[in-house]
């Protein structure tokens, strides 16, 4: 007669194996069915701007506070907004983007927007360091934006500030605030 404990392993085993075996069964798909089936595809919705807020701007000058305008002729600073809620540009050292909102609210200074999620490159440029920080601090703070026919967007601060732009090839004309 064998011992018994020459059992014992292999009865674990067998027991082991078993009680793998008794798991929940995994349900079993259906047939596939003999009509048609119709598949509809979406695409996500793009946010709908006014045809004559979209595009390039170039900064013709910045207003801080009500306060007297700064003019920087020899730096060129440029905005883009695109169609699908984001924005682009330069400002005079670093390249930058965000996005922007449309608020769907009318106020004094024109139709609500908010622009955030700002980041740019980090390039330093000493001389243009203080017009960089002052540019962005009052972009990142826009609620409201205005446009005078296809050639002037203003964007208005929380505070007050305002970024007055041009589209490119109308810089030649001088820029009024009008009461900004």
């Amino acid at each position: 007669m064998k011992s018994p404990h020459l059992y014992l392993p292999v009865l674990l085993v067998v027991l082991l194996l078993a009680a793998g075996c008794t798991g929940t069964q995994q349900p079993v798909a259906p047939a596939p069915s003999q009509q048609p089936v119709t598949v509809v595809t979406t695409t996500p919705s793009t946010p709908i701007i006014p045809q004559d807020l979209a595009g390039s701007w170039v900064l013709s000058s910045l207003g801080i506070q009500h306060g007297t305008a700064i003019t920087y002729p020899s730096t060129e600073i440029t905005l883009t907004l695109n169609p699908d809620g984001t924005l682009t540009g330069y400002d005079g050292c670093n390249n930058y983007f965000g996005t922007y909102t449309l608020t769907g609210t009318t106020t004094p200074k024109g139709t609500g927007m908010t622009i955030s999620g700002l980041g740019s490159t980090k390039k330093f440029c000493a001389s243009l360091q203080s017009q960089e920080q002052q540019y962005l601090n009052i972009l990142e703070k826009t609620a409201a934006y205005d446009i005078d026919g296809t050639t002037q967007l203003v964007l208005t601060g929380d505070l007050g500030d305002v970024l007055i732009y041009q589209r490119p090839g109308t810089l030649a004309t001088p820029t009024v605030a009008r009461g900004y």
